[in-house]
């Protein structure tokens, strides 16, 4: 499942019923060790971490409404640290850094991520939903 964030929230309807444009973005998937919310908090940080491009198929029926899921697969280095970290979520952002959080998305079950092992989302492993 997936949420959309507060910042999209207002994108969207300030467009729709303001006449704001919407601008085209690269979507930059991050990994999250607790729930993000919808402002993307606990996203990972340390080490060779960094925000992935990201493309996403054509919205289709599924989920709550209208859906989308990667249509190619998305890959995180290697984590240098021994440290190893358990990732419960994933969020789309429309930048490398800083940037606005889009969509917060529930995994399907937590990833563990050890030193030296990328993380990786199959094609299809990352929906968005838009009810």
């Amino acid at each position: 499942m997936a949420d959309t964030s507060t910042y999209l929230r207002d994108a969207f309807l300030n467009a729709a019923l303001r006449g704001a444009t919407l601008t085209g973005i690269t979507p930059r998937v991050s990994l999250h060790t607790a729930d993000p919310g919808l402002t993307g908090a606990n996203e990972v940080t340390g080490d060779a971490y960094a925000r992935q491009a990201a493309t996403f198929g054509a919205p289709a029926t599924g989920g709550t409404g209208r859906q989308v899921a990667n249509s190619a697969a998305v890959t995180f280095a290697s984590l240098d640290s021994a440290t190893s970290r358990t990732v419960t979520h994933a969020g789309v952002w429309d930048a490398a850094t800083l940037g606005n959080f889009l969509y917060r998305i529930d995994l399907a079950a937590s990833k563990v991520v050890n030193a030296g092992d990328p993380a990786e989302f199959a094609i299809g492993d990352l929906t968005v939903d838009q009810a």
